[in-house]
């Protein structure tokens, strides 16, 4: 994980996998065992892989999905925040059609900024499967942004008042912050 003056912290592939690893063991730690874990796409996604993968490994097997919201990073992010845009929520399907009352769920996302993203799944689940709506929601994150609201959380690993730029990020990047940071991507792409 590196720092830049321009306001944003740059994660590296291996630590974001190691603290994934590492959330997982907090998750079994308090003695939670989720029956089915949705990871929020894009980032959740792999976070969620790596936790339902660490659950597995301790003899915690859950039922698994992502879904996707309205997210396409940084400057758009400001802009729906800015207006007050509602965020769109998409491929519910699987977890409409499998979850019950009874299912422990766990949220995982990468970095929890406002909760609207995960509020917006959370809502869209309840109208969804009413009854069926598990009685039991917990939301884990790797990376809690200090103004968000800690009541949203269960579980979290680092807090920052900065933006993450996470591994597979590059909208928003500049060319120089591209070679500082991702210099392997950086050779990469100059050529296209």
């Amino acid at each position: 994980m590196s720092e830049s003056a321009d306001d944003k912290i740059f994660v590296s592939e291996e630590s974001q996998i190691l603290d994934s690893y590492r959330l997982g063991e907090a998750i079994y730690q308090s003695g939670y065992r989720p029956t089915f874990i949705i990871g929020l796409w894009r980032g959740g996604s792999t976070v969620a892989l790596v936790v339902q993968e660490c659950l597995a490994y301790l003899g915690v097997h859950a039922d698994h999905t992502t879904i996707r919201t309205s997210y396409g990073g940084r400057p758009q992010y400001e802009r729906s925040v800015s207006r007050s845009e509602g965020i769109r929520v998409h491929g519910k399907s699987y977890a409409l059609e499998t979850l019950s009352a009874d299912d422990r769920l766990l949220i995982v996302d990468d970095v929890f900024r406002s909760g609207r993203h995960t509020l917006a799944v959370v809502d869209q689940l309840r109208v969804g499967l009413r009854r069926n709506m598990p009685k039991e929601v917990r939301v884990a994150t790797l990376w809690r942004h200090t103004e968000s609201d800690a009541s949203q959380l269960d579980y979290f690993l680092h807090e920052t008042d900065r933006w993450v730029v996470l591994p597979y990020e590059l909208s928003g990047l500049s060319s120089e912050e591209l070679r500082e940071h991702k210099p392997e991507l950086s050779t990469l792409l100059a050529d296209l």
